[in-house]
């Protein structure tokens, strides 16, 4: 009878330990994982569906030539985290909304629940304003860009312009989308010629422009394919309609209107001005 008595002791003992030892993991898991109001510091790099890089922290990115990377992706060229408090931003938004902007408000949302230093997958959506007019949402653009032949100008003027002395030869720019080549100089002049030529192709930030001449001007035609995403300085949108002379960009949706699969990964901010507890 003893011998059974100590036997059912000795079970409920062990029990009573895992139980209370279970509930102590449980309960420093708990408060361990990231909650709403939390400063943290994030790394983050984020794809489109067809798994192109859209944006992402990390300078290895930036430089690894073998991912795809978005017509609107931008490299950052420092690695430090971004500062942000987790859980959702109430704070109203301006718009166009800009691209960066919304996936670390996105991403700050999905914080609170994960755990600190541990890479995690998450897909992030936006949505249109909806105190924004339709109409508003939309910019329509001319396609065709023009640039005179020759453009002449004061050495000044250029210097301002260029934000360097003139030289022939040199290349400068006559706005993002054209290059310019000086060329000549002289007391009182600077001459400055479109660099590509007619029937060329040149890169701007709306997609590709071909070259035409047209009387005394050279202008750019750009392709403006429905569909495409392009950047405007901070915000993205996406071609929505184009026609012979004109194109339009539907900025509604920050994301372009599709979702982001984010790798993320969140650290706990250090307060270095907090003193420290005494042993």
């Amino acid at each position: 009878m003893f011998h059974r008595f100590r036997s059912l002791f000795g079970a409920l003992l062990f029990a009573s330990l895992f139980f209370f030892f279970h509930q102590a993991v449980l309960c420093a898991a708990e408060q361990d994982v990231i909650k709403p109001g939390d400063k943290v510091g994030v790394q983050f790099t984020c794809r489109f569906p067809n798994g192109e890089i859209a944006a992402s922290t990390s300078t290895a990115v930036a430089k690894d030539t073998s991912l795809r990377k978005s017509a609107v992706y931008v490299p950052r060229s420092k690695d430090d985290p971004l500062e942000v408090t987790a859980g959702p931003n109430v704070a109203a938004k301006r718009f166009p909304v800009p691209f960066l902007d919304e996936i670390v408000a996105r991403i700050a949302a999905s914080l609170p629940g994960m755990t600190p230093g541990k890479t995690q997958t998450i897909e992030i959506r936006s949505e249109r304003p909806t105190d924004v007019p339709e109409k508003e949402q939309f910019l329509e653009l001319s396609r065709i860009r023009q640039w005179p032949k020759e453009i002449r100008m004061t050495r000044d003027e250029f210097k301002i312009r260029a934000g360097k002395d003139a030289e022939a030869g040199a290349e400068c720019s006559l706005d993002p989308i054209m290059p310019g080549k000086v060329v000549s100089v002289t007391e009182n002049e600077v001459l400055v010629q479109p660099a590509a030529k007619a029937g060329s192709e040149v890169e701007t930030p709306l997609g590709k422009a071909i070259v035409h001449e047209n009387g005394d001007k050279i202008e750019a035609v750009i392709e403006a394919d429905k569909g495409t995403l392009v950047r405007m300085g901070p915000v993205v949108g996406r071609i929505s309609d184009t026609k012979e002379e004109t194109f339009t960009i539907d900025f509604g949706n920050p994301f372009g209107g599709g979702p982001l699969t984010c790798e993320v990964k969140a650290e706990r901010i250090v307060d270095k001005n907090k003193p420290s507890k005494q042993k």
